[in-house]
């Protein structure tokens, strides 16, 4: 089963999507006023197979703006912002508000919260990573769960089995918004650039498909193999004109009608780069009377036995 890279479950956010879905106490849930009208459609009216979208020719000007992102990213000694997340799966659409703090560098440091709500179903999902453990908390109603991911030691096992640390890093969920857009950069070939204008706000728009390598990751040796349904055809990524900040990350599926609709949306806003982050808030002990899962060995294990796939 293919798992790199997991845009649609990960983040940033998205990897809160999957977590959350898979969750017992709110699978099977749907939207208000959804039932009878799935009641009432026939088998026939289910999605059509998501298709790939090749990319055309790669854009000079979106891959310059978007390597020039990148690193303003990494330049920032901190990064404070409001996170929304917009998802739409299947017959579900729901949002997570949430907050984004980033230490600077190449530190890993990282809190996000984040509070979901589906039906009647709500919750918080918080990650904390010091640099060196990240920590993720659970929480529905009263039932509280929390586990841990030993990021160096991950890493590192990565790094002995010859895979890309902007990947893992996005994957398991401490790579952030750099990582996350350095997964990007590696998977998607960008083939348009254009300016654009949003409540007054100059931006930068560029979108593209994924590269021919990843579409055989994908598809194998089937040009016409359907795409996974949780991975998306193309990427969007608004940026702001002076800046170069990711105000918005697209991931964009077809319809029915072959038209390109948001699958996942990420929104930042209220943004601050610079600003002193107390180093508490990077700190995360487990409450008393709850066993924290530690996941590190399963992760590890995934690595291993990729490597020896490699061989």
């Amino acid at each position: 089963m293919k798992s790199l890279p997991k845009f649609s479950a990960a983040l940033v956010g998205v990897a809160v999507v999957g977590l959350w879905l898979s969750l017992p106490e709110v699978r099977g849930q749907r939207l208000p006023g959804t039932e009878q009208k799935l009641r009432d459609n026939s088998a026939s009216n289910s999605p059509a197979p998501q298709m790939a979208d090749a990319p055309g020719p790669e854009s000079a000007e979106a891959k310059a703006a978007f390597d020039q992102a990148r690193q303003r990213l990494k330049s920032y000694p901190s990064i404070k912002a409001k996170l929304v997340e917009t998802v739409a799966s299947g017959n579900r659409r729901f949002t997570i508000n949430g907050s984004y703090l980033q230490g600077g560098g190449v530190d890993l440091k990282l809190r996000m919260e984040f509070q979901v709500k589906l039906g009647e179903t709500q919750g918080s999902i918080l990650e904390v990573c010091d640099g060196q453990v990240l920590w993720t908390r659970h929480q529905i109603g009263g039932d509280v769960r929390i586990s841990r991911r030993d990021v160096r030691q991950i890493l590192q096992a990565a790094a002995d089995n010859g895979q890309p640390d902007s990947l893992i890093t996005v994957e398991l969920g401490f790579g952030g918004l750099p990582g996350l857009l350095a997964s990007v950069e590696k998977s998607i070939q960008f083939d348009q650039y254009r300016d654009d204008t949003a409540e007054g706000r100059k931006l930068v728009v560029i979108e593209g498909g994924w590269r021919p390598d990843m579409l055989k990751f994908w598809q194998g040796n089937k040009a016409d193999e359907p795409l996974p349904d949780d991975v998306p055809a193309r990427v969007r990524v608004y940026l702001d004109s002076e800046s170069l900040f990711p105000r918005r990350i697209l991931y964009l599926a077809r319809n029915a009608e072959k038209i390109l609709r948001p699958k996942v949306s990420l929104d930042f806003s209220e943004i601050e780069t610079g600003a002193d982050i107390p180093a508490a808030k990077f700190k995360f002990v487990p409450p008393d009377g709850i066993i924290p899962e530690d996941l590190t060995p399963q992760f590890l294990e995934q690595i291993k036995q990729r490597g020896q796939a490699r061989k």
